[in-house]
């Protein structure tokens, strides 16, 4: 099983691959660490994702990467700019709980700060659940420290959660 990071900028995805994406999503395991979802019908959910990569191209504001294994996408990141005067950007990532454990998501950060130092970011930063401990083991272990709780900041299935925010200087 060999894996495969994937600019989705230079490499556009497949119809199949967007539609990957959107299960992973949606994936019930993964949408418990989600803050916000796109759409609760599946459909319109898939038109938003391919709406956006049709337009990744000549989106500024943001770079996709994706994770393959033998031709199936396992995971995605997304590298949201979040301001211009202090070149900060966040991370978004998900990846298909089959694959949780195996170093994807540690992978996908790897290439993602490439990626961000190749791009002038100076910050970049990771937003999760206070909860998500494997998502915070990750961070760690790539050099982001924390930064902050934002205590109570997420309402999520009724209830306020605190959110942990990790910063890399790059």
């Amino acid at each position: 099983m060999k894996l495969e990071i994937i600019n989705a900028k230079l490499n556009p995805l497949k119809d199949e691959d967007v539609r990957a994406i959107v299960d992973i999503e949606r994936h019930p395991a993964v949408r418990k660490w989600l803050v916000e979802y796109a759409d609760e019908e599946y459909e319109k959910e898939l038109e938003e994702y391919r709406r956006f990569f049709s337009e990744l191209k000549g989106n500024d504001r943001v770079e996709v990467l994706v994770a393959r294994i033998e031709d199936r996408i396992v995971g995605f990141l997304a590298l949201w700019r979040m301001d211009d005067a202090e070149q900060t950007t966040s991370i978004g990532i998900s990846v298909h709980p089959d694959y949780w454990g195996r170093g994807i998501a540690t992978n996908l950060i790897r290439e993602a700060v490439k990626l961000a130092r190749e791009k002038g970011v100076k910050k970049l930063i990771i937003e999760t659940l206070e909860e998500n401990s494997a998502m915070k083991h990750v961070a760690e272990k790539l050099g982001f420290k924390l930064e902050t709780v934002r205590k109570g900041k997420i309402f999520k299935d009724g209830t306020y959660h605190d959110e942990d925010v990790y910063l890399l200087r790059l």
